[in-house]
């Protein structure tokens, strides 16, 4: 993914990741007096389904760690950042989480993508009592018995749901397939949709949970358009979606396709064509553009371009290192024992670290405005509300058509 403006192609992403992890993880340079390092871990999706997103994810939590360590760290303790790639892979974000937790000894985890990779992973965090947020959203994540060190910035999969079948509700269609590829969220997302669709009067033929990583989806499909659907309400990832999407177009479907944004994005829209994409919708978890956190956020990404999954895991680290500079304690439980006190109202709003530390300084109440919008958490970690963004896919291009708060 490329950025415009000051932004930078996701190569130089990568090699200022490299360079700023090469710098904080070999020798770190400790001032004289300097106390211990707080040590943290990232887990982003640097390649596979979410390598688009990736990148940018872990570039805003470097840079974030970067103006907190030349502002003196948190309480005198600079912070030393170690970095792994999930791959979008539940077997390989295993392998990197306990290198993290038993090698490099971090107290938090940090910006996992895709529910598969947060649900493999949370129980090796839980069990070290080890801090672990992210990007995922599927209620199974809600469910577990995690002692609450498991947290997100994602709405759950029951409201997303509810918000893509209001939008297809508006739209008017009223015959629809559903089809989703197997992850944790596919059901419950699924089951959640259909209530609400068929409760606003349209008939959900069939329901389908197809198998990642097939070369073709053409009997599914088959099977899918036998109803003649005027909408298939897709919740795949890029890959499988391009495939889909391939099919569709060859076999003459007329009818809508609705998705997240996530994977129907721009790689899709190249590598299928613009014109096999091109009127397709989709709905996405939205950032804050207007707040200051999303403004500063942009200001060390050099772009305004800042994709939401971004947006979270600066929310992420500068909830972490808040909670800590709050709590005074650096391990996994003084995170997670402070993080509402410092998200949750009532306070003063801050959107940085600089602003809160300073306030924490003072003994005053903050609470936290994020890039990815209010991030107020109620008992089990999740998020109470989000902003989100309709796009459609106009002459090769995803087009922002609508927002919803």
């Amino acid at each position: 993914m490329e950025t415009k403006g000051k932004g930078l192609t996701r190569r130089e992403s990568l090699k200022l990741i490299g360079a700023a992890a090469g710098v904080l993880l070999t020798g770190f340079p400790l001032k004289v007096g300097a106390q211990e390092p707080i040590r943290l871990g990232t887990l982003c999706p640097l390649t596979g389904a979410g390598g688009p997103y990736g990148p940018q994810m872990q570039q805003a939590i470097v840079a974030v760690v970067k103006e907190i360590n030349d502002g003196g760290g948190i309480h005198g303790h600079p912070i030393q950042l170690f970095n792994e790639d999930s791959q979008t892979n539940p077997e390989a974000a295993v392998r990197a989480t306990h290198k993290l937790i038993e090698v490099n000894k971090v107290s938090a985890v940090i910006g996992t993508w895709a529910s598969a990779v947060t649900m493999a992973v949370a129980p090796v965090c839980f069990n070290s009592k080890v801090f672990e947020i992210s990007v995922s959203g599927a209620d199974v994540i809600t469910d577990l018995k995690d002692d609450d060190y498991i947290w997100r910035t994602q709405p759950n999969s029951v409201l997303q749901a509810e918000v893509h079948a209001k939008f297809s509700l508006q739209k008017g269609w009223r015959k629809l397939v559903y089809m989703a590829v197997q992850t944790p969220y596919a059901k419950t997302f699924g089951d959640a949709y259909a209530k609400v669709a068929e409760a606003g009067g349209t008939k959900v033929l069939d329901s389908m949970i197809y198998e990642a990583d097939k070369s073709s989806y053409r009997s599914e499909l088959t099977k899918a358009l036998a109803g003649k659907p005027d909408l298939i309400m897709l919740m795949g990832y890029t890959p499988d979606s391009i495939v889909i999407f391939k099919e569709l177009f060859k076999m003459d479907y007329k009818g809508a396709i609705q998705g997240p944004t996530f994977a129907i994005n721009q790689k899709l829209i190249d590598t299928a064509g613009a014109e096999v994409a091109e009127g397709a919708y989709s709905l996405d978890p939205a950032t804050d553009p207007d707040s200051p956190a999303f403004k500063n956020c942009a200001r060390l990404l050099g772009t305004t371009e800042v994709n939401n999954y971004a947006a979270q895991t600066y929310d992420h680290i500068n909830l972490i290192t808040l909670a800590m500079a709050q709590g005074k304690v650096y391990t996994g439980t003084g995170i997670r024992d402070n993080v509402r006190k410092i998200a949750n109202p009532p306070g003063a709003e801050v959107g940085t670290f600089q602003e809160g530390m300073k306030l924490i300084k003072e003994g005053k109440k903050i609470n936290y405005q994020g890039a990815s919008g209010a991030v107020d958490f109620d008992d089990k970690g999740d998020i109470l509300s989000r902003p989100f963004s309709y796009y459609q896919v106009k002459g090769g291009k995803n087009v922002v058509i609508g927002t919803m708060k």
